[in-house]
């Protein structure tokens, strides 16, 4: 299944086959199908998962990813090659431990989210003064797909929804007022769709 697929069956539900004057351009409703892409993205972190090696800011136990594709990290799951973390809760350590971010640096044991950032984490103890590499599970930011492209980054009992989210993002710019009940309609299926991947 490509963007063009999706653009397709979108243009026979939307009344827009007639090639010599689409109502939209295929460049448009590609932008939709991207930014279905990306809602599905948030919709269903687990499709777009990936491990990747993160190399640790020494001497800190605060982390921030920098990967170009990363919106958010999920766990924390192991130092390079060798022992598992296990997460901790922050503010438990805060209460109880209040120092625990000063400790002595070693091999991290433990990680926990930041509270605010998508894309910080801490790990107990602080990162050594030598180069520690962990493997983060994290969620990558979906590729922006051209209008050939196969997409292989969702199972394909969703490219439906990505139709359907298409036509709701065109019906809702074609004419709101006509067509807002049609918009939010098929955009509730695809939201429901997504969320039990059917």
């Amino acid at each position: 299944m490509t963007p063009q697929d999706i653009i397709t069956t979108a243009r026979y539900t939307l009344n827009d086959v007639d090639s010599t004057g689409y109502r939209q351009t295929d460049a448009e409703l590609l932008d939709y199908v991207n930014g279905g892409m990306r809602e599905i993205s948030a919709l269903r972190p687990d499709l777009f998962s990936f491990v990747g090696d993160y190399t640790c800011v020494v001497s800190s136990a605060e982390q921030q990813v920098t990967f170009a594709d990363a919106q958010e990290v999920l766990k924390v799951l192991c130092i390079h090659g060798g022992a598992a973390l296990t997460p901790f809760d922050m503010s438990t350590m805060d209460s109880f431990r209040p120092g625990w971010r000063t400790d002595t640096a070693g091999a991290a044991t433990s990680w926990s989210k930041h509270p605010v950032d998508p894309l910080r984490f801490f790990i107990y103890p602080k990162a050594p003064a030598t180069a520690q590499t962990l493997d983060l599970l994290y969620v990558r930011v979906p590729t922006t797909l051209a209008i050939g492209d196969t997409i292989s980054e969702i199972p394909a009992s969703l490219t439906p929804a990505l139709s359907w989210y298409v036509v709701a993002a065109a019906s809702a710019k074609d004419d709101e007022y006509a067509n807002s009940g049609r918009a939010t309609a098929l955009h509730q299926r695809f939201l429901d769709a997504v969320r039990t991947g059917q």
